[in-house]
């Protein structure tokens, strides 16, 4: 959750869009439709507080063009991207040698890395890719990498987006519960076998060893058995379902495929290796960390507590839980600055409740805690769902948290809801002093040295189990003179300074009348 001060206008007419906002990006993976379905609280799917459009039907290349250059607008928006051109370039150019290898299609293909902990990548329509940069800690060399590139290449070259819309056109996202509708949104599986022998193809086609790809899900599985604490959000295996047979498959399609070695982007491993340094690992403090259940974020000074065996999520825009069953969702979301609780309530009531045509049923103003509060109970019928919403003061800005449910289930939520609002609070000296932001960097060994004494010797701030996975190797691996090796290197975080409040953003004289 990131603690820019968001526009008023992209604040409208989002949260009770949501079935048709979610719908509308079928092109995703599992991941990216979870963080999709708790960051529409927070914004429309196409923003501003436009009416939403029809969905476009993906029959041509050019719908695929133009839903694709939509949706990355709103992932730029909802997940972020990572701000290092060179990194970035570095990407594009694998992506771009492999390209003329792949299905002709109309499209110009755009290369990104995503501000995500979690090992992903994903691919909107019309050529949109994207590699997170947890997937990029975790390779091991270009040739991985460039596999893992391909595969998704395939998805956007096969127009696999159109062959799961229809089906995807049909789910309703709270009914079914956010968790299996995000998975869902992943490929079928026959997509996914096509997308992994064609990314095998035109790696190999243009100089690459398709030996990667089975390296890669070698690694990925080694990270998943490990259970890594980074990040609660479903990795690249969640929406592209990996077994032993599937990478086994990888390998034998590996060895029949002719193909010529040809010099890679990166001059060479040690060149390859430093250009992953610098990556954040695990979760980046700036867009607030979970500490079991609950939040806390360093930048708005406040820490918020969801109810325990929920699922947890955290985007840019919003921060909050699911319900294991999917049948209620509580999150977070920045209103905009103010002092005036009820001024931006009237604000949500004029603007974004009435685009969704739905009803106060209650509404009054609360103290939680030492904070100002204004609480109202709404429905909405169009989509079923209802739940209460409370706005309250903190240090220049006015939060929003949301406890929405299906229709018939309001009050078996309504008391957890209640208890997550009473649970904000500001953070104590020793949490604000707690925060730390691990960075990947690179040791190099000495002849003979065992994992474990170089880990001490260089002060690596990672665990020897994740370091290991990270530079896919056993414990008690003896390393070769100059190697170099990942590891983590921590810092203490200095939280930015706060966006200077404008308090005519949320202001009485703006909402257009009580309740």
């Amino acid at each position: 959750m990131s603690q820019a001060k968001p526009q008023v206008e992209a604040r409208r007419g989002a949260l009770f869009t949501l079935v048709t906002c979610v719908t509308r990006v079928t092109c995703v993976t599992g991941v990216t439709g979870l963080l999709l379905a708790l960051s529409l609280v927070a914004a429309g799917c196409g923003g501003g507080g436009q009416p939403q459009r029809k969905q476009t039907v993906l029959a041509t290349d050019f719908d695929d063009a133009k839903v694709g250059e939509e949706s990355a607008r709103g992932m730029a928006a909802e997940m972020g991207i990572v701000d290092d051109p060179v990194l970035t370039r570095y990407v594009e150019k694998i992506g771009m040698r492999m390209v003329p290898f792949a299905p002709i299609r109309p499209f110009v293909y755009k290369f990104h890395v995503v501000d995500q902990s979690a090992p992903n990548a994903f691919a909107l329509p019309g050529g949109y890719i994207y590699i997170s940069r947890g997937l990029l800690t975790l390779v091991n060399s270009e040739d991985e990498l460039a596999c893992v590139v391909g595969h998704e290449i395939t998805h956007a070259a096969e127009r696999h987006a159109a062959g799961r819309q229809e089906y995807m056109r049909r789910m309703n996202p709270l009914a079914m519960g956010y968790l299996r509708y995000g998975q869902i949104q992943a490929y079928g599986r026959e997509h996914e076998r096509d997308a992994d022998r064609g990314g095998q193809i035109i790696a190999s086609r243009a100089g690459y060893d398709p030996m990667g790809m089975a390296k890669f899900m070698q690694d990925l599985d080694a990270m998943t058995r490990l259970e890594l604490g980074w990040s609660r959000l479903p990795s690249f295996f969640d929406s592209h379902p990996s077994s032993p047979e599937r990478a086994a498959t990888a390998a034998q399609r590996a060895q029949s495929l002719s193909w010529i070695p040809q010099p890679h982007v990166a001059r060479t491993q040690e060149d390859f290796l430093h250009k992953l340094e610098g990556l954040v690992l695990g979760n980046d403090p700036k867009e607030g960390v979970f500490r079991g259940e609950t939040f806390l974020h360093p930048d708005m000074n406040f820490a918020l507590r969801f109810p325990d065996g929920w699922q947890l999520v955290n985007s840019r825009r919003a921060v909050g839980a699911i319900e294991p069953h999917g049948d209620a969702m509580i999150s977070m979301t920045v209103a905009g600055p103010g002092d005036d609780p009820e001024a931006a309530a009237q604000l949500f009531i004029h603007g974004e409740l009435r685009q969704a045509r739905g009803q106060v049923t209650r509404a009054q103003s609360i103290r939680v805690g030492d904070y100002e509060a204004y609480r109202i109970e709404i429905e909405v019928g169009a989509v079923k769902t209802g739940g209460h919403l409370t706005f309250l003061a903190h240090e220049g800005m006015i939060y929003r948290i949301d406890t929405i449910s299906r229709a018939g289930k309001v009050s078996q939520f309504e008391g957890r809801g209640r208890a997550v609002v009473r649970s904000f609070r500001g953070l104590t000296p020793e949490e604000r002093e707690s925060f730390k932001i691990v960075t990947l960097g690179l040791a190099k060994a000495m002849e003979g040295e065992p994992l474990a004494a170089l880990s001490a010797r260089s002060g690596n701030a990672l665990d020897l189990g994740t370091t290991a996975v990270l530079n896919d190797m056993h414990i008690d691996t003896r390393l070769r003179e100059g190697q170099l090796v990942k590891i983590g290197v921590a810092t203490p975080y200095v939280p930015e300074a706060a966006t200077p409040p404008e308090p005519h953003d949320v202001d009485k004289r703006s909402s257009q009348g009580g309740v």
